[in-house]
């Protein structure tokens, strides 16, 4: 429906990147470049400035990006609800799932009485350099739902929330560090020992249940926070090549086969929900999905 290179130049310009905007689209470095090299040159225009430091989009080229993301968006629009004609039956429900949100609580409750009505696909989702916000911000696009733990009033303006169990934070520890063997952590077994301090990893300072958790743990001695800024795989090789301890949640347990989630006997609670967002203006599979996960967790939803 659209010169597919259009995928690339908008990748790069939202990262910043041609490096992270290849590892978006799951494709090497120099095929996305080339990607770009031609376009421009089959068009001859000039969508980037290039440096060093990344890639920029001309005052020309942020316009003709807006414009890519629109023909994009309207083909998409197109081949959708071409299939929904074509299909004899109900649209499928089409969740996202991926490494880090793999949905088996969600997909426990549909397997054990699933509506035959409504059909179920599984999509793939990134966990590397696409955010999750942006993610959410297209439901309905390519990804009609996500199982993932998230703040309720973060979201209320921006889709729709089923919350239906608790996920408090835990933390991630390497199978080869003394503290992967205890069945609960208080926060003074997080304390230094010997003069070693213990490293910590956890999101920056955004407003959000981290730093709750933060707030706790700066007030302990011989602990070293280091900031992240987005959960990834890789970063949970770094953690188990390292030893660093690891924010986690209990929906990541067996992420990493390195890494083992300990509870955490928090002074306070902290924690998120755990459960489905979905469109704020539901389809009708959506909206029914939405409803049975509700019924079948024992939680009332309202989508």
């Amino acid at each position: 429906m659209y010169d597919r290179r259009l995928d690339a130049l908008i990748a790069a310009a939202e990262t910043g990147s041609f490096t992270a905007a290849s590892r978006r689209l799951h494709i090497s470095t120099p095929a996305l470049v080339k990607q770009v090299n031609t376009f421009e040159r089959t068009y001859g225009i000039t969508v980037f400035d290039r440096s060093r430091s990344g890639v920029t989009p001309t005052a020309a080229g942020a316009e003709f990006i807006e414009d890519a993301r629109s023909i994009v968006r309207q083909s998409n629009e197109i081949i959708a609800r071409m299939r929904r004609r074509a299909h004899t039956g109900t649209p499928p429900v089409r969740l996202g799932i991926s490494a880090l949100r793999p949905a088996r609580r969600i997909l426990d409750l549909w397997q054990r009485e699933a509506d035959p009505r409504i059909r179920v696909e599984l999509v793939s989702m990134p966990d590397d350099d696409v955010p999750i916000d942006d993610i959410i911000a297209r439901l309905g696009e390519d990804i009609d739902a996500v199982a993932t733990a998230f703040a309720p009033e973060h979201w209320t303006d921006v889709c729709g929330t089923l919350p239906i169990s608790y996920e408090p934070l835990c933390m991630a520890v390497p199978r080869d560090h003394p503290l992967s063997r205890r069945p609960r952590l208080r926060l003074d077994d997080l304390a230094g020992r010997d003069g070693v301090r213990t490293r910590i990893r956890i999101l920056r300072r955004c407003g959000g249940t981290d730093d709750i958790a933060r707030d706790l743990l700066e007030r302990l001695d011989g602990v070293e926070l280091v900031d992240i800024d987005h959960y990834d795989l890789n970063l949970f090789n770094e953690c188990a090549e390292t030893g660093d301890l690891l924010i986690s949640k209990p929906m990541w347990a067996g992420v990493h086969p390195q890494l083992v989630n300990v509870p955490v006997d928090w002074p306070r609670p902290v924690g998120m929900r755990y459960g489905l967002l979905y469109p704020a203006d539901p389809e009708p599979q959506v909206k029914a999905f939405v409803e049975r996960i509700g019924a079948l967790a024992g939680v009332a939803g309202d989508p």
